[in-house]
């Protein structure tokens, strides 16, 4: 039997737990944004660790299973508790990879280990707030750390942790004024309690529990406050409007500086760090200024979407996918529905980076539109594969097929062919560029009578004066014609434009 079993168990049996308590985690989930996606985003992110660990040999060493499991939970972790699980069981795996695995580890090690996971948790939060999973994972490692000096055996020092953990969950309802007004725990603690419960089953065995009370993660008899859809508040009536996450390839000293970043457009700040490289999480009113530090460290894996819509959107159901190489229209495109991949170069996009967005996007079916033919090849790659989701790539290749497509979309009434919406809207959306210097000419050579509606994405330095003059050009050739204007940020070319026509 490999060294690293009782180390896969216990990473298996985590991703099981979080799997079977999902819905109910996703229901309670009132804190930092209502938007009952918390046991989605912790599954999707244990589960990528463990998708990592699925392509080691069998006979891998612990070394091998731990560094494997933190690349891909970092790599994959999803929303702000995902990210701080993420980071929690990366520390919390080097210190039982340097005490000789989880079958060796003793009483004192267990001890630190819980202990350096909850610094390492605190540390990705740029303001970290109690009555969370931060609070739960502080707790354990003061309960271990009692036991453990106080002569307790490793059994017994685990087990301690939960008794705290639980304790510590239990708290966070009167602590989070969120939770409290809800009458529910924190959602992200309370999945950090199961997975500290698969832990002290992996090492004390599967009845060490048994006789440990647990913590019901709804207050008896209390009438739940129901979120309005729509709403965004981070536990308070303000805070971003738009989730941006992103990766790069950085080692943890630039850790602190991204947290300083990002805690000047946004906040929900979480950024994690390890084996080269960095994770960042924030919620911002203005996503372009979070894609653009995003850009300033060659990261990939950028995604942007809108807090509000993902709140009323139905995993369930259909999702959208907007690839675009135009950081600037990542918030009208999330405004639509679309859950938004930035891909400012690319030649650079990879094959996870786009199974993540279409992850984000639905757990049944998803629709893929591109604005590059390069994303639009990437994206039938990814079609050819099987899996879930099912996906659906829209044949575009501009920006303006993007943002025409994705409008189409957010019109879609129940039961309508969502695709052949997109489709039809592309088909009726006529593309080109230009510099600038002869834009009148570029438009007229597009407009005729029947345009409804003129689109020009205007690339980084255009200045905004151009649409006033392509307004006049419009006007004289199709009166009453709506001209939508993006500062689309892309480097070439100055200006991108699509033509919208009425339906024959």
């Amino acid at each position: 039997m490999s060294e690293a079993h009782a180390l896969r168990r216990w990473l298996g049996s985590g991703l099981d737990a979080v799997r079977r308590s999902r819905g109910h985690l996703d229901a309670i989930n009132v804190f930092p944004v209502a938007d009952a996606d918390t046991g989605t985003n912790v599954y999707l992110t244990l589960q990528e660790g463990n998708r990592a660990i699925a392509r080691l040999p069998a006979d891998a060493s612990h070394r091998d299973v731990a560094a494997a499991f933190a690349r891909g939970a970092l790599m994959g972790a999803r929303g702000n508790s995902g990210v701080i699980v993420s980071q929690y069981l990366s520390a919390l795996l080097r210190v039982v990879d340097a005490k000789g695995g989880l079958e060796s580890i003793d009483a004192a090690g267990i001890a630190e280990a819980l202990s350096r996971s909850s610094e390492a948790a605190y540390a990705a939060v740029g303001t970290p707030v109690e009555g969370t999973i931060l609070t739960v994972a502080r707790a354990a490692a003061r309960a271990s750390t009692a036991v453990a000096e106080g002569g307790g055996t490793r059994e017994e020092t685990i087990v301690a942790a939960v008794d705290g953990a639980r304790e510590g969950l239990r708290r966070t309802t009167d602590q989070l004024p969120s939770a409290r007004d809800a009458g529910v725990v924190d959602a992200g603690a309370a999945a950090l309690v199961l997975q500290l419960d698969m832990l002290a089953e992996a090492i004390a065995g599967a009845e060490a529990l048994a006789d440990h009370p647990e913590v019901a993660w709804g207050v008896p008899g209390h009438r739940r406050q129901v979120t309005r859809p729509g709403h965004v508040g981070h536990g308070e009536e303000h805070g971003g409007a738009y989730e941006v996450m992103f990766v790069a390839d950085r080692d943890e000293d630039s850790r602190a500086g991204m947290v300083t970043r990002l805690g000047e457009v946004g906040d929900s700040v979480t950024v994690t760090s390890g084996l080269g490289l960095l994770h960042a999480h924030v919620h911002t009113d203005h996503p372009a200024e979070a894609v653009a530090i995003a850009e300033e460290v060659d990261a990939h894996q950028i995604v942007v979407r809108s807090i509000a819509m993902s709140v009323v959107h139905d995993r369930a159901a259909t999702g959208v996918v907007a690839l675009t190489t135009c950081p600037g229209l990542a918030e009208p495109l999330a405004d639509a529905g679309a859950v938004v991949l930035v891909v400012p170069d690319p030649g650079a996009l990879r094959g996870r980076d786009l199974r993540r967005a279409v992850r984000d996007a639905s757990g049944a079916e998803a629709i893929v539109v591109a604005g590059d033919a390069a994303l639009l090849a990437a994206a039938h790659r990814l079609a050819d594969k099987r899996g879930k989701p099912d996906l659906t790539v829209i044949d575009a290749r501009h920006e303006a097929h993007v943002i025409a497509a994705v409008a189409a979309s957010a019109l879609a009434t129940p039961g309508e062919d969502v695709a052949r919406l997109m489709r039809d809207a592309v088909e009726s959306t006529l593309v080109g560029e230009s510099t600038g210097d002869a834009l009148d000419e570029d438009l007229d050579a597009l407009i005729d009578g029947d345009t409804d509606v003129v689109t020009l994405v205007l690339a980084r330095g255009v200045a905004p004066a151009v649409a006033d003059e392509a307004r006049v050009s419009v006007e004289s050739r199709a009166p009453g014609a709506e001209v939508a204007v993006y500062r689309g940020g892309q480097e070439w070319p100055p200006i991108l434009i699509g033509v919208e026509r009425s339906p024959a």
